[in-house]
């Protein structure tokens, strides 16, 4: 029982120990103060002790006193006897336990009352079951609060056990990626020695020949000549495999980076690129992403090669639990075809089927400009509970 209702329970005796004083004169107060105070005297012993076995045979030597009370000191002791209720209603014993106490306190009351007026009976009972059950619900509320509290802190303690795995994780794949880039790092200095190396001192011993054979017979010296031109191209393309192997991997928000795309579009094929951004960006899951890049390289091939445009420009707008994407361009439009009969080329119908994989939808606006937009679902990656 917590602190707030033991306070109420002594101060509910407190207050009925005087009243009841105060309203029927009784002759020897002494002998009633004495009572009272045996009453909680108990009360105090009650809380005090930790055995519960102990502390339920405190709480039915209470009742009856409680009940003896109310036989000699009139209905207000019924207040006190109440108040007994505070005690078994929060104990940890077991449901049957507490039914059979709250039985045996009421039979208790009604032999105290025996001899009072059926209303005054009637009243007595109405009064028990009501605390009891108010009580009881307040109880019921406490353990559910006590458990969502247990729940929250088992949680938290996951989330704490979970956040370190991760970290263990991160740092795990960190040195499977160092050695795997040391062990590549191998491989590529094995290569060059052994064929870029191998075929660069080829090539010096062919043109030393050719020089040598140059003078004397040209049309031979031509065709080695021939042949080291076409060993250092060979060795420029294992080079440059080598080199590109050897640079760092980009990372997933680079490697599919909207702007670079639509940059790298507008200069390799000169027409006209604008990227706007409305809202708050929020980091995107890798489907997310890859779904927004591959769509508008779609509808920018689309553009280029079918719909003649010089112009496309992006919109993107962020929701707070949706991103619209709009890709328009300034390509004509030969008549607006019927809704019912249109057909989606390869194309658009991959557009449609990958955004619907992850909850989105794509939708052609025919209209000038002609406009492709993606919806898709956005949750904010680093939300957590």
């Amino acid at each position: 029982m917590s602190f707030y209702l033991s306070f109420i329970r002594f101060s509910i005796i407190i207050l009925i120990g005087f009243a009841s004083m105060f309203l029927y004169h009784y002759v020897n107060n002494g002998q009633y103060t004495l009572h009272i105070l045996l009453y909680l005297s108990l009360v105090a012993l009650e809380r005090s002790i930790p055995n519960l076995a102990i502390k339920n045979l405190i709480i039915y030597i209470e009742i009856v006193l409680s009940a003896w009370l109310c036989t000699i000191y009139g209905q207000l002791m019924l207040y006190l006897s109440l108040s007994s209720l505070f005690a078994y209603s929060f104990s940890p014993s077991r449901l049957l336990i507490r039914i059979l106490t709250y039985g045996i306190h009421l039979l208790l009351l009604n032999l105290a009352f025996q001899h009072d007026s059926s209303f005054s009976i009637i009243s007595m009972n109405f009064t028990f079951l009501l605390t009891a059950i108010l009580l009881s619900l307040l109880q019921s509320a406490t353990g559910s609060r006590n458990k969502t509290i247990h729940l929250y802190d088992e949680l938290r303690k996951k989330h704490y056990e979970l956040d370190e795995t991760r970290k263990r994780l991160v740092e795990f794949s960190h040195q499977v990626e160092a050695a795997a880039q040391s062990k590549e790092r191998e491989r590529i200095s094995r290569q060059l020695h052994d064929d870029i190396g191998h075929r660069l001192i080829r090539v010096k011993m062919m043109m030393e020949a050719a020089i040598q054979i140059i003078p004397t017979d040209f049309p031979r010296g031509y065709e080695i000549m021939l042949q080291v031109r076409d060993q250092v191209s060979g060795s420029m393309d294992d080079m440059r495999n080598t080199v590109k192997r050897m640079r760092p991997t980009t990372s997933l928000k680079d490697e599919y980076a909207i702007d670079r795309l639509l940059e790298n579009i507008g200069r390799e094929t000169g027409i006209h690129t604008k990227l706007m951004i409305e809202g708050t960006p929020i980091p995107l899951y890798p489907s997310i992403q890859i779904v927004l890049y591959k769509n508008v390289q779609e509808a920018l091939t689309n553009a280029i090669r079918h719909g003649e445009a010089t112009s496309v420009e992006v919109f993107i707008q962020y929701g707070n639990d949706e991103l619209c994407m709009f890709v328009s361009n300034n390509g004509p439009i030969e008549g607006i075809p019927d809704p019912n009969s249109r057909q989606l080329g390869m194309g658009l119908s991959g557009m449609e089927e990958r955004t619907q994989l992850i909850g989105g939808t794509v939708d052609i606006q025919w209209e000038y400009p002609y406009t492709v937009v993606t919806r898709l679902p956005v949750y904010a990656r680093n939300d957590i509970i």
